[in-house]
């Protein structure tokens, strides 16, 4: 019996060494709203991304992303889940918003909302109407 304890605790920590470690994930909230006067289509969908905008000279590079129907008018609240492995100390991230009416852009940012600097991970994103 003793020895049986002593083989299932081994076992039990080898595996346990073996596991990868996953780091958490971490969230970033907030709204996306547009100053319009006017209600967003019964089919809207919100979509919004954080990117990697270090490089000026290249597009950006997409570490995470969330699309959802929202539930009532602006402004909607949002939470993207991202994966910090992927973030870079020294790069420059940002947040990206645009609503879509069944696949036509209505409104899309036009401002850079930069988040992850100094601990930021609330931002509320203010959109622009598309012509």
């Amino acid at each position: 019996m003793f020895y049986r304890l002593i083989a299932a605790s081994v076992i039990a920590l080898t595996v346990a060494a073996c596991e990868e470690k996953v780091p958490a994930a971490e969230t970033l909230t907030g709204t996306v709203g547009y100053r319009e006067r006017m209600a967003l289509p019964p089919e809207a969908e919100v979509e919004v991304k954080l990117v990697d905008v270090s490089l000026a000279d290249a597009p950006s590079t997409m570490i995470a992303e969330t699309r959802f129907k929202p539930e009532g008018q602006v402004p909607v609240p949002f939470e993207l889940t991202y994966d910090p492995s992927k973030i870079i100390d020294n790069h420059t991230y940002a947040l990206q918003a645009r609503i879509t009416d069944q696949g036509e852009l209505m409104f899309t940012t036009t401002t850079q909302y930069r988040v992850l600097q100094g601990g930021q991970n609330m931002t509320d994103l203010m959109l622009q109407r598309v012509n």
